[in-house]
């Protein structure tokens, strides 16, 4: 992690988001030199009745051996941000057993928006879904800071040509919205996915600029605007030079994550490395 800090010093940590069971996740981790790994609570197998006290004490004896530190992604098909309160209500309540868990093994929580489902008068069930995500977001920041546990919201994919469904926090707008109404608690980041950030002519630069501040980690991976493909880094139409140039002229640092399924880490580390050295050499020329 000291070689890695050294070419790439904007990157505290490594994780790399493999869909894998939380067992081989760690194993995975551990062998490819990742200092983090996805617990992915979307997964069969992973969700919240999946796990029990036997589960969690072995796990935590596997952090304990290994050092790898664990993310809790959350079932980003919880409606947190439903315009149907009782639908709200209870994917809050989903996810505060989540918390429980996360609690126990050490971790934050990655929550997302969720969607919305055909709504017949999108303009004013999307302002109301914004409005209900910010009231879901309040409610579990409040449980997560009794549990210790930090919360990290990601961003989902702007998608606007895709019916029936509409997904929430999504763009420049609802990033404002949500994020200006939380500067009093201390417990919420921001975890930003450049590839949904990139989806709808979004600017995940300008993303980076603005809430450096509140920005946890960063997931990498690469589409071309229209699908979340999760490609390499340098396999779609993401402009990366600006993206490193955004993050060089912030100075942020933080975790560094992967959702790219043709790369392995290493790769996508040495995509980033060979980018920072391009920039630096720009800089010095």
């Amino acid at each position: 992690m000291n070689k890695i800090n050294k070419e790439l010093p904007f990157c505290n940590g490594i994780a790399h988001q493999k869909y894998l069971t939380a067992e081989k996740g760690i194993k995975t981790a551990y062998e490819t030199g990742c200092s983090h790994w996805y617990i992915d609570g979307s997964l069969i197998g992973e969700m919240v009745s999946d796990w029990n006290e036997t589960r969690i004490s072995i796990l935590k004896e596997l952090i304990l051996s290994t050092r790898i530190q664990p993310l809790f992604h959350g079932n980003f098909k919880a409606p947190l941000a439903s315009d149907v309160e009782d639908f709200r209500a209870a994917a809050v309540a989903y996810t505060k057993k989540e918390i429980d868990i996360a609690s126990q093994l050490n971790a934050p929580l990655i929550i997302h928006g969720g969607c919305i489902v055909e709504p017949k008068t999108v303009i004013q069930a999307k302002k109301i879904a914004l409005e209900n995500y910010l009231k879901s977001i309040i409610e579990l920041a409040d449980y997560a800071k009794t549990k210790n546990v930090d919360i990290y919201l990601e961003n989902l994919s702007n998608y606007k040509n895709y019916r029936p469904f509409h997904y929430i926090f999504t763009c420049a707008e609802e990033y404002d919205f949500v994020l200006r109404n939380l500067n009093n608690y201390t417990n919420v980041y921001l975890f930003l996915d450049i590839g949904h950030a990139h989806i709808g002519e979004g600017k995940p630069a300008d993303v980076i600029i603005k809430y450096h501040k509140r920005l946890k980690g960063i997931s990498f991976s690469n589409n071309n605007g229209i699908q979340d493909q999760h490609l390499g880094i340098s396999d779609g139409s993401i402009d990366y030079a600006e993206l490193i140039l955004a993050i060089h002229q912030t100075q942020w640092s933080g975790l560094v994550a992967f959702e790219t399924r043709n790369q392995s880490t290493e790769q996508g580390l040495q995509e980033l490395i060979n980018l920072h050295q391009a920039i630096q050499d720009v800089a010095l020329a």
